[in-house]
């Protein structure tokens, strides 16, 4: 995923213009995005561009209770500086105009989604989990693990639960 921007580069301080993406089964880096969509805007500023736009994404993703694979869909929020230095090293300075006026903006993009990507990520918000005794999906078989004596000690607890 690349465009074209030196247009923008030798445009006057303030000059915009929006990239629209509609991206399906993108790679960035170790994440594989199934599909991306929305506008990035490109402001000129005197050190290069500006990039900001609002992005709907879905990846792949682990239901942090049945550990079942499912489909996350997200928004997220670009804003990020982009140089306007193609000399200099792109271990420096991953956010910037290539050679040529070239831009590449899967590394702010990659950065973005996984700064915004769920901490707790459901598969459905009614999930059960597994079962902590046997390891059973609740959601989809019921468990047949009988509760376990509780410490005599401790008996006078359960009337707490």
């Amino acid at each position: 995923m690349r465009f074209n921007v030196s247009y923008l580069l030798d445009a006057p301080i303030g000059a915009q213009d929006t990239i629209h993406l509609d991206e399906r089964n993108v790679a960035l880096e170790d994440l594989f995005v199934h599909h991306m969509v929305g506008d990035i805007r490109l402001t000129r500023i005197d050190r290069g561009l500006l990039a900001e736009g609002d992005l709907g994404v879905t990846v792949d993703a682990e239901c942090v209770r049945c550990l079942a694979e499912f489909s996350c869909q997200f928004k997220v929020q670009l804003d990020d500086l982009i140089f306007a230095l193609p000399s200099m090293p792109q271990s420096l300075n991953p956010y910037r105009v290539m050679e040529e006026g070239w831009l590449n903006p899967a590394p702010a993009l990659l950065e973005q989604i996984l700064l915004a990507f769920p901490l707790q990520t459901l598969c459905r918000p009614d999930c059960r989990g597994l079962c902590s005794q046997c390891g059973s999906d609740l959601n989809t078989e019921s468990c047949q693990c009988k509760d376990e004596l509780i410490d005599p000690r401790l008996e006078i607890l359960r009337g707490l639960l």
